[in-house]
This record gives structure tokens, C-alpha cells and sequence, in this order.
């Protein structure tokens, strides 16, 4: 996958000098193209789930998670015993039970399963969502960072080695107040 990214992006910067290259021929004054033309683009990676397991923010988060998830896999599983064991007791009792005591501790069975898929279902919701506020979280600090090192390194683009994807592009690429330009013409 990451091949033919790479490919794409290749393919698309050839193309982007091709059209440096013919504005520059037909007497055109771009200098954001021509800049492209005239320098070479630097590219660089950056291996985001690296990034998750070893930065500080990322440990502190998969620590935090870890707890959460271990404390309520207890009360989970302190659940799902609890039900066992009323469920093994009604399963000794129901064929001595009367019938409106039957019907009552199937009702407080039904319930007690119900709510206990609930539980499970509200955890993995929370977790979802406390996952996904981490993701935005240091997402935010990693692009920032991100911005930061590939301006002092002097990289035009930065894209993610672990998923294909714009990191950080150097405003010298945009070329969209051109377009924008023509297109108003």
C-alpha cells in the first residue's frame, strides 16, 4: 500500500514539474510552481503509531487506559459471576418452584442479562470515545511537532508512514489563490 502512495506521490510531483515546466515555456509568472521547479521537494515520514507507543503522552495514555479497562473488566466480570450464580441456583430450584416463583426469577434472570450486556455495551462505548478523544488529542501535538521539525529540517511534505496520509505541507506547495485566480477570470 505504502509502494503505491509512494508511486501516486511521485507520479503527481512529475506532473506537478511538467506543469512548472509548460507555465515557465508559455511566459507565465507562478512563482509557488516555478519555487517547485527550481528546488528539489523533500519528503519525509512519520511512523504516527511509533509515535503512540512511545511517546510520553501515548504511555501515560495506554497506562490510564489499562487501569480503566482492568477495573471495569472486574466489575464486569464480579457481574457476570453474580448472574452465573443465580442462574445455576434457579436451575437447581426451578422444578420445585411454584410457577409464579418461576416466573419471577426467569423475569429477575432476563433482567439481571439484560443489564449486564448493557454494561458491556456502555463500556465499550466509553472506551471507544475515551479512545477517540486521545487520538484527537495527540494528533493535535503531533501535527504540531510534526509543523516544527519538518520547518527546521527544511521538508516540504511529511506524510504518515503508517497510514497513507498528509502530515505537514510547506505553504509554498499551495497553489490554490492561482487556481482560485483563474478560476474568478
Amino acid at each position: 500500500m505504502n509502494n503505491v502512495f509512494l508511486v501516486l506521490l511521485i507520479s503527481i510531483f512529475s506532473t506537478t514539474n511538467i506543469f512548472a515546466e509548460e507555465h515557465k515555456q508559455n511566459g507565465t509568472n507562478q512563482e509557488n510552481v516555478l519555487a517547485i521547479s527550481q528546488n528539489q521537494i523533500k519528503v519525509a515520514t512519520v511512523d504516527f503509531q511509533r509515535i503512540l507507543r512511545e511517546s510520553q503522552i501515548g504511555r501515560q495514555y495506554l497506562k490510564s487506559a489499562k487501569t480503566n479497562i482492568d477495573k471495569k473488566q472486574k466489575l464486569l466480570s464480579k457481574l457476570d459471576s453474580q448472574f452465573r450464580a443465580m442462574r445455576e441456583e434457579y436451575d437447581e430450584q426451578k422444578l420445585v418452584l411454584e410457577e409464579k416463583s418461576r416466573d419471577e426469577k426467569e423475569e429477575e434472570l432476563a433482567y439481571k442479562l439484560t443489564e449486564l450486556k448493557r454494561k458491556r455495551e456502555d463500556f465499550e462505548a466509553e472506551m471507544k470515545i475515551a479512545d477517540a478523544r486521545f487520538q484527537r488529542d495527540i494528533l493535535r501535538v503531533t501535527m504540531k511537532e510534526v509543523q516544527i521539525v519538518a520547518e527546521q529540517l527544511g521538508y516540504d511534505i511529511v506524510l504518515s508512514a503508517s497510514a497513507p496520509g498528509l502530515m505537514f505541507m510547506s505553504s509554498k506547495l499551495d497553489i490554490t489563490d492561482k487556481v482560485l485566480e483563474r478560476m474568478r477570470r
